[in-house]
């Protein structure tokens, strides 16, 4: 920003007095003015014209002495006088080049992770079922199970809100955050007991989803004729799963392509 030095002493000795001032502000302006800037940069306009110095020295003085000293140089370029060169705007421009004096603006480079995003992450909303149909249902309001649902038992499948997150690796791969819908439930991988762990969490819908979340909802997406598998961000090669068994808990399992059912199709929810 540009910092304002003040003026000399010696600049409104003219008579910046309340009454003369307000003299630059009338429509005619007074007949004749001569305004002192000391010590530099001396120019001369005829003998009864405008005998103008300029300063560099900073005093203590009010930003409205120079808001007066401006009005009266745009009221001495209305003014007729025996002057070979007219004030121009350049002399104002000159002005303001020695009354104000640049200060170096300074950039500052600031981790994404501090600011909040104007947009929210882009969501879908989806339903999941393995490759042997099996729906996921919410049991015990903490875990997810697999079984066949048939009649009115089909509105017990739940609807996921599936996130489009960013993820610090660079791959092929969609990062995604699954959350059961309005129930702010996201699936998570923890390591309990020495082994990798599908669990739920809870999470304050005021902060959640966000578009980097935190590497443990992550889960890492791909999609190969119309079948979709998530691998854990968190832990490589670990994979959402389920039983072949009826009713048994989604699981996190690293037996992809084997007896545990890596596979799901995807149905849009409206």
């Amino acid at each position: 920003m540009a910092r304002v030095p003040e003026p000399t002493s010696e600049v409104m000795s003219y008579g910046y007095s309340d009454n003369e001032n307000d003299l630059f502000f009338e429509a005619d302006g007074p007949g004749k003015m001569k305004c002192c800037f000391q010590d530099l940069n001396n120019s001369y306009l005829e003998e009864e014209g405008i005998q103008l110095h300029i300063s560099h020295q900073l005093h203590n003085k009010s930003l409205s002495h120079f808001v007066s000293v401006v009005v009266a140089l745009e009221k001495l370029k209305k003014i007729s006088v025996p002057c070979s060169l007219p004030l121009q705007d350049d002399d104002l421009m000159n002005v303001f080049h020695c009354i104000f004096a640049e200060e170096p603006i300074i950039f500052e480079k600031c981790d994404d992770d501090g600011f909040v995003h104007d947009a929210p992450p882009r969501s879908l909303d989806c339903k999941f079922q393995d490759i042997n149909q099996k729906s996921l249902v919410l049991y015990n309001s903490y875990e997810l199970r697999a079984l066949h649902l048939n009649g009115t038992s089909v509105n017990q499948q739940v609807v996921f809100r599936m996130t489009f997150v960013q993820e610090d690796e660079d791959n092929s791969k969609i990062p995604v955050a699954l959350c059961i819908k309005e129930k702010n439930l996201y699936l998570s991988c923890v390591m309990k007991d020495g082994k990798p762990t599908l669990q739920l969490e809870m999470l304050d819908p005021k902060v959640y989803p966000k578009k980097r979340m935190e590497k443990r909802f992550v889960f890492n997406k791909t999609e190969i004729k119309k079948k979709v598998e998530f691998e854990s961000s968190q832990f490589p090669n670990w994979y959402i799963s389920t039983s072949q068994a009826e009713a048994m808990p989604v699981f996190l399992g690293n037996n992809r392509g084997g007896h545990d059912i890596t596979d799901f199709t995807m149905e849009l929810s409206s």
